[in-house]
């Protein structure tokens, strides 16, 4: 009998001894495989970065887009091109190792690191080519650097592939602005509307560029959406009155800056405008009158 029981016990220990040399192999494998990336990832690292800053240079050099909506047929080319990047999926351990890298990225941006950020950027698009964080991190330090150009590329680039995402449309129309492509950026920001009704900043900016670009009738248009939600914003009514003038609107230019009076009471411009305005009016009626 105590033959018979320990046989059994012997048969348990050699199977529990199994079971943990299965375990102990699976995590040795997991190890060496995670360790196979971040060697890949080193051993490619500086190809990837001379073919991503090839790019670069190569779509800075492509001169002006000459439209900047893209059509459904613009997608369907995109992903017939790159099928094969569609298909080749990230695998969880390399998702993850994304993950972190952009958190990293965005620490040394902060600490005005940009060079090890930008040498972590093109790491992680050695990965995925067009992960969108990665390349609007890219973009930022370009946008740093006055490189305007390049961040416009990057934008129009991921519109291609998402042309519904409303952040890469105020990222791509700030660009636009900044760079004096007004005309753009106003078709640009009205897109933007149409797919973010309740942006007010972009509300802001299609006053500001209208006006920019003489459509004052349509700059007062926006600009009465935000003062809606904004009755005090006094550059905003400003902005409105300056309109008015162009528009020959005497009148409503009065009532604009008599809104702002009721602001900023102690504006000795404003007080002088008001006067200037109220007796041309007047001059003007007595003149009516008297014909």
């Amino acid at each position: 009998m105590d033959i018979f029981f320990s046989n059994i016990f012997v048969k348990h220990e050699i199977i529990f001894l199994g079971i943990n040399l299965i375990y102990i192999l699976f995590h040795v494998l997991h190890s060496l495989f995670l360790s196979y990336l971040k060697v890949r990832n080193f051993i490619w690292k500086k190809k990837s970065a001379d073919i991503i800053i090839k790019e670069q240079e190569a779509y800075a050099q492509e001169g002006e887009v000459t439209t900047i909506k893209h059509t459904q047929e613009d997608v369907d080319i995109w992903q017939k091109e790159n099928k094969d990047t569609i298909k080749n999926m990230l695998s969880g351990d390399e998702k993850q190792y994304l993950i972190e890298l952009i958190k990293m990225i965005k620490t040394r941006i902060a600490r005005w690191e940009f060079s090890e950020a930008r040498a972590r950027i093109i790491e992680g698009l050695s990965i995925e080519k067009f992960n969108k964080d990665l390349n609007c991190l890219l973009a930022s330090l370009y946008e740093k650097d006055r490189d305007y150009k390049k961040a416009e590329l990057i934008y129009k680039d991921l519109i291609v592939m998402n042309d519904t995402d409303p952040e890469l449309y105020l990222k791509l129309g700030f660009a636009l602005s900044i760079q004096g492509k007004y005309e753009i950026a106003y078709e640009i920001y009205k897109r933007l509307l149409s797919l973010d009704e309740n942006n007010i900043e972009t509300v802001d900016m299609l006053a500001n560029l209208g006006h920019q670009l003489g459509l004052h009738r349509e700059s007062n248009m926006y600009a009465q959406i935000f003062l809606k939600k904004n009755p005090h914003n006094s550059d905003m009514l400003y902005l409105v009155s300056i309109n008015h003038i162009n528009l020959e609107e005497r009148v409503f230019w009065l009532d604009s800056l008599k809104k702002i009076r009721a602001i900023d009471p102690y504006n000795s411009k404003i007080q002088d405008l008001i006067k200037k305005i109220e007796l041309e009016l007047e001059m003007e009626n007595n003149f009516k009158t008297e014909e």
